[in-house]
């Protein structure tokens, strides 16, 4: 609903051609990694607890720490 709505709003701006040029840099340049990869990710680079609290669509909620 949220990116119809917003595709709607792009048409009224500057044609279906400006919604297509949004939409795939947004594809592109603006959306997050899995949030497994970003898991993995902090484990690679030394974190050895990391956990996932919550996720639901495209937000999530992780942490991550270091043993002292």
């Amino acid at each position: 609903m949220m990116w119809k709505r917003y595709g709607e709003y792009l048409i009224s701006q500057g044609g279906d051609e400006y919604k297509e040029k949004v939409f795939a840099y947004i594809d592109r340049e603006d959306s997050p990694r899995p949030v497994t990869y970003q898991l993995a990710l902090l484990r690679s680079v030394g974190f050895d607890h990391v956990e996932l609290v919550h996720k639901n669509l495209c937000f999530a909620v992780f942490g991550a720490g270091k043993s002292c």
